[in-house]
């Protein structure tokens, strides 16, 4: 079974995707750390980040790998294990701006469908409409930018007590805007997606809501 979940950032896809995956006993996949591990490697190389070609060469020739439960997936570099160092602001703000280049997107897409030949719940952008459109459950989770901000900043708090709603805010609404108006498979729910506007719910009440939707389709 593949379950596909789509949404912008802050829409809580990795915590329910772990969720789901850790409930269901399937493989997690998340396709977000692929581009940050992306973004680390063009960080510390010599490759500018306005060079879409030099990146997408970048992207083809790394070695990304994800491996581990749910609640503790891993991620490596060619080898390294960087799954700490994605999590540093340079890296969020660089991946931003890479995962909107067509050749980066093309170079991560042929890995993800590698990795979810085994099965698994996939979360991401575009995973329903691009890499996996014909999963077996997709999901658009969504929720008011205000909201998903506020999620956002709880997370980023606990790495940088400091981190402004502010600037968090307007971070998320910058996002939102490269991911809809790229040109390579923008972020939009697929046609047959279940849409979910977890705003003012709980995570357990949208983790149910999804439970139920998947259970229908086993």
């Amino acid at each position: 079974m593949i379950i596909a979940i789509d949404g912008p950032s802050g829409a809580g896809k990795s915590t329910l995707g772990r969720m789901l995956a850790r409930a269901l006993d399937l493989l997690y996949i998340d396709t977000g750390s692929m581009y940050r591990a992306v973004a680390l490697a063009v960080l510390e190389s010599a490759v500018s980040a306005t060079d879409d070609v030099a990146v997408g060469s970048l992207a083809e020739r790394i070695d990304i790998d994800l491996a581990g439960e749910p609640d503790s997936l891993r991620v490596t570099l060619d080898g390294r294990d960087v799954t700490d160092k994605i999590r540093d602001e340079d890296v969020t703000q660089m991946s931003s701006i890479i995962s909107a280049i067509p050749a980066v997107r093309r170079a991560m897409v042929e890995r993800q469908r590698e990795l979810g030949k085994r099965g698994g719940v996939m979360n991401g952008r575009d995973i329903g409409t691009v890499v996996f459109p014909d999963a077996d459950v997709k999901f658009f989770l969504t929720a008011v930018a205000e909201e998903r901000a506020e999620r956002r900043l709880a997370e980023e708090r606990e790495l940088n007590p400091a981190a402004d709603y502010d600037q968090t805010l307007a971070e998320i609404t910058e996002r939102d805007r490269r991911d809809t108006r790229r040109a390579d498979s923008p972020l939009m729910a697929a046609e047959d997606a279940i849409v979910i506007d977890s705003t003012g719910q709980s995570i357990e009440e949208v983790f149910q809501r999804m439970m139920s939707e998947v259970e229908k389709r086993r």
